[in-house]
């Protein structure tokens, strides 16, 4: 599992089609608000790298994707083309946007309500 919390984590992920749309994501948000990126005031990212990702829970937190969405407890799952989006509220701005690669999401038969 992959935090991004900073531009300088994105380095670490593998997947770079991931790892160019999560910096997207961070530029979209800089110009919607005027101001740089900051995970504690418009949220973080999560990349899954493999199948226990879904069932551990996030760094910090007390709680994993899998129950999450076992719980119907996220904001929207969506399909990408290689991979799935999940975003999760923590609080009234911050949240978190797990990206789930389709072979991962598919091979733990994730229930999407």
């Amino acid at each position: 599992m992959q935090i991004v919390r900073t531009r300088e984590n994105l380095c670490f992920i593998h997947d770079k089609a991931i790892a160019h749309a999560i910096s997207t994501t961070m530029d979209e948000l800089e110009e919607q608000y005027q101001e740089a990126y900051q995970a504690t005031l418009y949220g973080w990212f999560v990349v899954c790298e493999c199948e226990q990702d879904l069932t551990d829970p996030f760094t910090d937190l007390t709680f994993s994707l899998a129950e999450k969405l076992h719980a119907g407890e996220v904001e929207f799952v969506e399909k990408k083309q290689d991979w799935y989006e999940a975003y999760i509220m923590l609080n009234n701005n911050e949240g978190i946007l797990v990206y789930v690669p389709n072979m991962i999401f598919e091979q733990y038969q994730l229930n999407v309500i």
